[in-house]
């Protein structure tokens, strides 16, 4: 499960990263990144392999930390602004690495 979602996370960063590169693909990237966020989100939504209220630690663009459940940030995972403000995909990372690491 956590491989699943480090490797959508890697995915979208990278496609992300790669965005301003490729205008002729723009549209293309874009699509892609609304659907792998969604399906982060789902995955995160399907609570398969944890805790559903376990919480994800953020820190949004004002230096602020926050603390949401793995069920909020699925759906968070579904607005552009709140993956932007929160940097979710490198705190979900950062999370499901850290699982992997503590449970291996």
């Amino acid at each position: 499960m956590y491989d699943n979602v480090i490797t959508t996370c890697w995915s979208i960063r990278e496609v992300n990263r790669n965005l301003a590169d490729r205008e002729q693909m723009a549209d293309y990237s874009i699509t892609y990144l609304k659907k792998a966020c969604q399906d982060l989100s789902r995955i995160l939504a399907s609570g398969e392999g944890f805790d559903q209220a376990e919480e994800i630690e953020v820190v949004n663009r004002a230096g602020r930390i926050t603390k949401f459940t793995i069920g909020e940030v699925a759906e968070m995972l579904t607005d552009t602004k709140k993956i932007i403000e929160f940097n979710l995909i490198d705190h979900v990372d950062r999370w499901a690495r850290s699982k992997k690491a503590n449970s291996g």
